[in-house]
């Protein structure tokens, strides 16, 4: 149990009779960032609430590192899970009185308050602004007080409710900089509901998809986690069994998506100034009405999306060989 933080079994929460979450099983590692994606209504902040400890499930069993939170002090265990909210409630005073108030009321010494206000206040990015208003700032800069209020109490896990919903482009970047920089100096779990799916991807080491209230598969296909790599003036992304050309993108790049859309079949090699290219054979195929979709082993599994029409006039089946081109500027990036 040493490497989980959380362990959910049969959760269930009722809202007006109506099932809001329906979750069979669900497991968060220690030390990992998790994205939590989906649709309005999908039940993203339920869970958030629910494993921030602040609302009870209607049924299943929640295990916070191998505690049964039921059975367990929730005061004790509430100390180390933070919940940051969308839009934070900041007290109508300074920043520095905000970011110790936790501290205050847990009884923690003067001397330890000061340090850790600035500590945390340094974590952020925010240094010297313990004295200045704390509803006097942009957006961003209140989520990062927010966050600091919630690191100044020491916690194990890290919830954070669309962080950069209301926040700039900037302030965007800033925000996601801190959080990975928290988890891998610190190896604080990190739980983050997010509408940005690309965000999700670009900065956690796994993503959960809730569709009305239940784990859906991911809404990206062909989506593979690796590494970027240079050749010469070619940015190739090296996902451990193929090499995928993209445009070029910086080194923080670790995951990529190829929409199945994009992605020409054919039977035989076709001349075009796509960089990508690769052969395989047919796994799988999926009817879908007016189109096919396909699965195809070219070292990774890619699906790609074909015509009935198409399909029939290339007289494809399963096992048939074909090749597969694409251009870099297909690959989404994040």
């Amino acid at each position: 149990m040493d490497n989980l933080q959380f362990e959910i079994r049969e959760l269930t929460k009722g809202y007006h009779s109506k099932k809001v979450l329906d979750i069979p099983s669900l497991t968060i590692k220690k030390g990992k960032i998790y994205g939590v994606i989906g649709p309005n209504g999908s039940g993203k902040t339920t869970l958030l609430s629910i494993l921030s400890l602040l609302m009870p499930p209607t049924s299943g069993t929640i295990y916070l590192e191998g505690v049964d939170i039921d059975k367990a002090d929730k005061h004790s265990l509430r100390q180390n899970v933070t919940l940051v909210l969308q839009n934070p409630l900041l007290f109508n005073t300074t920043v520095g009185n905000n970011i110790i108030y936790g501290l205050k009321a847990r009884g923690v010494k003067k001397g330890e308050q000061k340090k850790r206000l600035e500590e945390c206040l340094k974590l952020v990015g925010l240094d010297g602004f313990e004295k200045r208003r704390a509803r006097e700032h942009s957006g961003g800069e209140i989520q990062r007080i927010a966050i600091a209020r919630a690191l100044a109490l020491n916690p194990r896990v890290l919830l954070l409710d669309e962080p950069t919903a209301n926040v700039d482009r900037g302030s965007v970047a800033l925000l996601e900089k801190i959080l990975k920089e928290l988890n891998q100096r610190f190896k604080i779990t990190v739980i983050l509901a997010t509408h940005d799916i690309t965000q999700a991807y670009r900065i956690s080491d796994e993503v959960i998809c809730l569709f009305e209230g239940k784990l859906a598969r991911s809404p990206l296909e062909n989506l593979y986690r690796g590494r970027v790599i240079k050749d010469k003036d070619i940015s190739l992304f090296e996902t451990g069994k193929i090499r995928v050309a993209i445009l070029p993108e910086g080194d923080e790049v670790n995951h990529i998506s190829i929409p199945p859309e994009d992605i020409i079949v054919s039977i035989k090699p076709i001349s075009t100034s796509a960089r990508n290219s690769f052969s395989g054979n047919i796994s799988n195929v999926f009817d879908e009405g007016d189109s096919v979709r396909l699965e195809v082993d070219v070292g990774e599994k890619l699906r790609v999306k074909v015509t009935k029409k198409s399909f029939q006039e290339m007289n494809l089946n399963l096992g048939s060989h074909v090749y597969l081109t694409f251009k870099s500027s297909s690959v989404e990036v994040f």
